[in-house]
């Protein structure tokens, strides 16, 4: 048994979590489950890594900026989480890396004048959230503007909609490899399996697997899901997630993700 101790922080223990504590034990690692209701920091130091699998910007942020100044390290990094936890500030990011993106907007305030330059219809949403919770979409420059005039967030990114053969990709991207891919389908415009829609395997080809892992590098994750759609300009990555759920793209792909995410945080560890 390895003596470096892994803290897995989480909310409720759901599958994912219940696979990575088996397959980081099978990998020799002491790992302590913890469900993240406070942070003690009357202690100076805690020896241990913390693996993050709460949900949500304000848990996330400080549990992971906790392991990471006071105990041996977050994963993923605080400042991966930070960037995944912002879908503004990842498609900068994403922009930087060269990796293809949908043509995008964040608005600073609630004036909708911005949005004719990315024409309709067009996606309308938050900034953070997951689940495709609060995502809107206006077929005209008068429902974008009745939208945006809905939301309470000061700042929302706009978005061109991209149309896409009713599926999207969830590519699981762990080191410098894309380990499994699956597609989402829906008969609504949102594919997220999440609200409800079907999935099969992808046989993940080159230049997917190039921009997916060229997307979660460059937002700094050790692992992530990366969401792509396919386009009449080829894929475009939508966002990346810092604190993915799998548990479909194991089940659909047969791909045991949890041993390739615990394989790649004891190499981490280890070395």
């Amino acid at each position: 048994m390895i003596s470096i101790e892994v803290h897995i922080l989480y909310d409720i223990i759901r599958l994912e979590e219940k696979l990575l504590i088996n397959e980081l034990g099978k990998r020799g690692l002491s790992v302590r489950p913890i469900r993240a209701e406070s942070i003690n920091i009357s202690n100076t130091s805690i020896n241990a890594f913390g693996l993050i699998r709460v949900a949500g910007r304000s848990k996330v942020l400080p549990l992971s900026f906790t392991y990471q100044e006071l105990g041996l390290g977050s994963i993923n990094p605080f400042n991966s989480l930070y960037i995944t936890h912002d879908k503004f500030l990842t498609l900068v990011r994403l922009i930087k890396a060269g990796v293809p993106v949908p043509r995008s907007m964040l608005l600073l305030d609630h004036e909708e004048g911005a949005l004719s330059e990315l024409g309709a219809p067009l996606i309308i949403k938050p900034t953070d959230g997951s689940w495709g919770r609060l995502v809107a979409l206006a077929n005209t420059a008068r429902e974008a503007g009745l939208i945006i005039r809905s939301y309470s967030d000061d700042v929302l990114l706009g978005q061109e909609y991209v149309r896409k053969p009713k599926r999207d990709i969830r590519v699981t991207v762990v080191g410098d490899r894309a380990v499994a891919a699956i597609y989402r389908y829906s008969d609504d415009w949102r594919t997220n399996t999440a609200r409800g829609g079907s999935a099969a395997p992808v046989k993940i080809d080159p230049e997917l697997e190039d921009i997916s892992v060229k997307a979660s590098k460059a937002t700094g994750s050790v692992y992530s899901g990366v969401d792509v759609v396919e386009s009449d300009r080829g894929y475009l990555v939508l966002e990346v997630n810092g604190v993915p759920e799998f548990k479909n793209v194991q089940r659909v792909t047969g791909i045991n993700v949890a041993g390739e995410i615990a394989e790649e945080v004891a190499r981490l560890i280890i070395s």
